[in-house]
């Protein structure tokens, strides 16, 4: 393998594993109109892949993420494992966020809005933001959990490699 495609398949794995092991994408649900079919302003993913398409990307992100990491089979089922506990458990509060982010925003283009409708609807986005927010950390430390010391080396490694855009907002992160 030429040192491109070397480079072109770490970052596909990392971008990858990031997405299903972190869960980046609830904190930044994107708003959306309805499209075609009116399946409301929150789409599910679900419906652009095939739950067998979904099966196949899930075998090979954890078929590369056990080679890269060294993992034991015990390891990658107990790390799938995890992480569709952690789908199933985010699923509904990601889509109760976006229709609060749709609430919102109607509330706010209303000349007439309630300051404590405004309030009730913020307040509500915090609660569902902070409970995304313990369930990666929830996640991340399941994650290290299974990991051994050189195992968990390997992939903060992965996740340098993967650019600013998924290494957080800052030194903390």
């Amino acid at each position: 393998m030429n040192r491109h495609a070397g480079v072109a398949t770490l970052r596909w794995l990392a971008t990858a594993g990031m997405c299903a092991v972190m869960v980046l994408a609830p904190m930044r649900v994107a708003i959306a109109q309805p499209g075609p079919g009116g399946r409301g302003p929150c789409p599910h993913p679900e419906g652009l892949l095939t739950a067998e398409d979904r099966q196949a990307f899930g075998d090979r992100i954890m078929l590369r993420m056990q080679e890269r990491l060294g993992l034991t089979q015990a390891q990658a089922e107990e790390i799938r494992g995890l992480l569709q506990t952690q789908r199933d458990r985010m699923r509904e509060e990601i889509r109760t966020l976006c229709e609060a982010r749709v609430e919102l925003r109607r509330l706010m283009e209303r000349q007439d809005a309630d300051l404590a409708a405004l309030k009730g609807v913020a307040d509500r986005m915090k609660a569902l933001q902070s409970a995304l927010l313990d369930r990666r950390i929830e996640m991340h430390t399941a994650l290290r959990s299974k990991l051994t010391p050189e195992q968990w080396q390997k992939w903060l490694e992965l996740r340098r490699g993967m650019g600013p855009r998924h290494r957080g907002h800052g030194p903390g992160m």
